[in-house]
């Protein structure tokens, strides 16, 4: 991992990403099998051996200059690697001059003294990253002292890796780090999404390709655009992706220009399918194994029919098939976390309501639509240190229902006190289409989006995640008969939320307090 994503992602308020991150042990490292710490000057592999402890003064000769970091917020780090290239040979540089590193060109040959290695790491992720930094209360020199050749790229099989054990491949893919690898006939895992959901920056975007690796734009750009066409999307085959080793709660390939991504590839590996399901093995390496992956969301041992209070109360996990639930809300933005909230029946109730997720295909929008849905339980997060998660239907395949529309009806009485706690008394109505009476607006959190409501004694959040409402359309003081909306939890916030669906959900009047 480097502090390019790093920081790019603190600027923006840290999330993922979608997640499913890959997580190493900070205790594995860069290990070549060296037993004991160099002295003097050192390789890069000597930098990257678990040998030489963080805090070691460092000092390089003659390495070579692999990539700069010229695009987006952050500019002025760089990697380099050993000439000749190999397993552990690469490192990023972080911290240098500005002025030394605008000097510099890919190719170039530089000496790196007043450095140390440092082993970078966040709260949030129990792994760490090798880099140069400047020496404690010092400053780094950068010196370039001739012109070299960037080593070829190392090429590497992301298909076997991928299909390995976790700690196997978590092994290989350290080997890497800060190499200059490339990774052929790989498909497209997932749509090209931003980094961040809460504060979206349409120049730090990834997607995900075979070998649970990462792609992301950190060091160029990856054309990114809500209007179609996209640059790729889910489901193609990738000649290859060339770029920089990195780790950053997912393994990566960073590309280091647009066209180090490859279109048109035709040998990537078929998708994991019905009939392969219960073989043990990620067929596609995508990092879903069997029934986990959304090719088996059809299979008839991956899924077992169930409710929504089923699932709810933990009785059910794995593959689900849910028949004739019924539509009470959907999500549409940010485009890439899309879905449809659902519930058991006709009236809600406590624990009968759970989330869809349709990643970027718009949900089925009609209120008290019937569906079947299938696919998987699980539990999203996007900071597992902290707080509570949500309980959602991923891999989903959505079947409409014929026949006429229902009407779906809210839980009514339930205490603002319950609904707004975040642990145990909340949990129930995660997901759950309620109704509120006679409720003032006590504030505008952010106008045009969150409001906070109170009924004279406990408060609670309206947020417009299913119903964009304009700025100032909900002044303070407003008094409210009934606001009817859905249950969620804003997990980069821990927060209890309500979201109305649409502006005949928020019916003024009332007596408020």
């Amino acid at each position: 991992m480097t502090r390019i994503s790093s920081l790019r992602l603190f600027a923006v308020t840290l999330s993922l990403l979608v997640a499913t991150a890959a997580c190493r042990n900070s205790s594995n490292g860069d290990d070549d099998g060296s037993p004991d710490a160099p002295s003097g000057d050192m390789t890069i592999q000597d930098v990257q051996n678990d040998a030489t402890p963080a805090g070691t003064p460092v000092t390089l000769r003659g390495v070579v200059v692999t990539a700069i970091d010229n695009y987006g917020p952050r500019k002025g780090n760089f990697y380099v690697g050993e000439p000749e290239g190999g397993a552990f040979s690469g490192v990023l540089v972080f911290g240098a001059p500005l002025d030394q590193v605008s000097a510099l060109a890919v190719g170039d040959l530089v000496d790196i003294t007043g450095a140390e290695k440092d082993e970078f790491s966040l709260d949030t992720d129990d792994a760490t990253v090798t880099e140069l930094a400047p020496v404690a209360g010092g400053e780094m020199t950068v010196t370039k002292v001739g012109t070299g050749s960037v080593p070829n790229p190392q090429v590497i099989d992301a298909l076997a890796i991928g299909r390995m054990e976790t700690a196997a491949r978590e092994a290989e893919y350290e080997k890497w780090e800060g190499v200059l690898i490339q990774v052929t006939n790989i498909s497209v895992n997932s749509e090209i999404r931003p980094v961040s959901s809460s504060a979206p920056d349409p120049t730090f975007v990834a997607f995900s390709i075979t070998g649970v690796l990462e792609v992301d734009s950190s060091l160029s750009e990856i054309p990114y655009s809500t209007t179609p066409p996209p640059f790729l999307t889910g489901g193609d085959c990738l000649a290859s992706v060339t770029g920089m080793g990195d780790y950053f709660f997912n393994y990566k390939v960073l590309p280091r220009a647009t066209a180090d991504i490859v279109l048109g590839g035709t040998g990537c590996p078929a998708a994991e399918a019905v009939g392969m399901c219960t073989d043990g093995i990620d067929n596609d390496a995508n990092g879903f194994l069997d029934c986990a992956d959304r090719g088996c969301r059809n299979e008839s041992t991956c899924t077992v029919d169930t409710t929504i209070a089923m699932i709810q109360s933990g009785a059910v996990t794995g593959g689900v098939r849910l028949n004739d639930v019924v539509v009470v809300g959907w999500k549409t933005f940010p485009t890439n976390i899309q879905g449809v909230w659902v519930q058991d029946a006709v009236q809600a109730a406590a624990n009968q309501g759970v989330f869809v997720f349709t990643g970027t295909t718009a949900p089925p929008m009609t209120i008290g639509a019937l569906l079947d849905v299938t696919g998987t339980v699980a539990e999203f997060d996007v900071n597992p240190q902290v707080g509570d998660k949500v309980t959602q239907i991923s891999n989903s395949v959505i079947t409409p229902v014929a026949g006429t529309p229902v009407t779906p009806m809210p839980v009514t009485g339930v205490a603002v006190s319950t609904l707004n706690q975040i642990g145990t008394a909340g949990e129930p109505y995660e997901s759950v289409l309620v109704r509120l009476s006679n409720m003032r607006v006590m504030a505008e959190v952010s106008p045009g989006d969150r409001v906070q409501l109170t009924n004279g004694t406990d408060t609670i959040v309206m947020d417009d995640d299913a119903f964009n409402y304009a700025a100032g359309a909900y002044s303070v003081g407003m008094c409210f008969a009934t606001v009817t909306g859905v249950m969620t939890t804003n997990l980069f916030d821990d927060e209890r939320r309500l979201l109305p669906r649409a502006g005949t959900d928020i019916v003024t009047g009332g007596t408020c307090n």
